[in-house]
């Protein structure tokens, strides 16, 4: 049995929480699907909610393998930090980290998807607003995922952080004066308020939902189908 230990930040906003653990929903039958039998998928956090990351692994039973996926949009002190701690202190297991879910390609299509349910007509100007990190590997995925998502619109999409690290959302907006803001946010919460809470009711811009919205599977599988993609990876580079 393989453990695929599902780590997401954490939200005190009931939709948000609604949204990952339908990811988790949706990993757990993909697994199951695919391969019947092999996986386990456990839920856990890495901030805000509980069970904590150190915990679950702690309970998982000597000798097993477990598989940390973070349900992340892109590394940072989390991935790199907390992940580690937590896979260092598992001495009975054998542990490996996956990679963030970003830059996908997927995740670009979900941020089109979002963008036409707000309204965009495919010629409107985007700019992409993104959590922030106070890590160089966080900022440099959010760069790269914003070069993907250029490349499927066939546009430039300019890229700021909601956090108060540049470029901010309102440079980036700035730039272009973007009509709609494309919201490369896993789900609703903290950051989605602040950022909706700085353009609604506003004529500035349309901010569009994140990528998974609570009660919509296909979006949630979306997201899956990267998490179980970077947990085969990190299987592979543990088994090489």
């Amino acid at each position: 049995m393989i453990h695929l230990v599902a780590a997401s930040h954490g939200t005190d906003n009931p939709q948000g929480r609604q949204a990952v653990n339908l990811i988790r929903e949706q990993l757990t039958a993909l697994v199951e699907a695919q391969a019947p039998g092999t996986y386990a998928v456990h839920e856990a956090y890495v901030d805000v909610q509980e069970p904590s990351l150190p915990q679950v692994l702690q309970g998982l039973p000597s000798g097993a393998t477990a598989v940390l996926v973070p349900l992340l949009l892109s590394p940072g002190y989390h991935t790199e930090h907390d992940m580690r701690q937590a896979a260092a202190s598992a001495s009975h297991l054998t542990t490996t980290i996956a990679r963030a879910l970003g830059p996908s390609a997927a995740l670009a299509k979900l941020q089109r998807q979002r963008l036409e349910e707000a309204g965009w007509d495919g010629y409107d100007d985007i700019a992409m607003a993104a959590a922030g990190s106070s890590r160089a590997d966080g900022r440099e995925a959010v760069l790269y995922q914003a070069e993907v998502f250029s490349t499927l619109l066939s546009r430039r999409v300019p890229y700021g952080f909601v956090a108060d690290i540049e470029p901010t959302i309102e440079q980036a907006w700035e730039s272009n004066q973007a009509e709609y803001i494309s919201t490369y946010l896993l789900a609703r919460g903290y950051f989605h308020k602040k950022l909706t809470k700085a353009y609604q009711g506003t004529e500035k811009a349309v901010v569009a939902e994140p990528l998974v919205l609570p009660g919509e599977a296909a979006s949630a599988a979306v997201i899956a189908s990267v998490a179980l993609e970077r947990a085969n990876e990190a299987l592979a580079a543990l088994s090489a």
